[in-house]
């Protein structure tokens, strides 16, 4: 009965590492995309593939592991930022149309 609580802080802190994690990947997501704007204003259109690439791919990690959270604030949380990072994303797309 004594490992019960120990236990339960494990859980916890598990659930608050990945928590923090995707936190972390959306902001470098969002980096990224920013960075794109930035290589498109440099016509250097071959980093700004490579940019939106990865951030897109760091949308799709977040997306996998966000049924990962038990917490639902902390779904709710990586939810409203990974729709906010879904609408630069697809802000930008238009700029590779050709």
């Amino acid at each position: 009965m004594s490992d019960l609580p120990r236990l339960s802080d494990m859980h916890a802190e598990t659930e608050q590492n990945l928590f923090d994690f995707l936190q972390a990947d959306l902001a470098l997501c969002t980096t990224f995309a920013d960075l794109v704007l930035t290589e498109l204003s440099l016509e250097d259109w071959r980093a700004a593939q490579s940019a939106l690439a990865k951030s897109e791919e760091g949308y799709a990690t977040v997306a996998r592991l966000l049924t990962k959270l038990k917490d639902g604030r902390h779904q709710l949380a990586i939810e409203q930022q990974l729709n906010d990072l879904r609408t630069k994303l697809d802000s930008l797309h238009p700029h590779f149309r050709q």
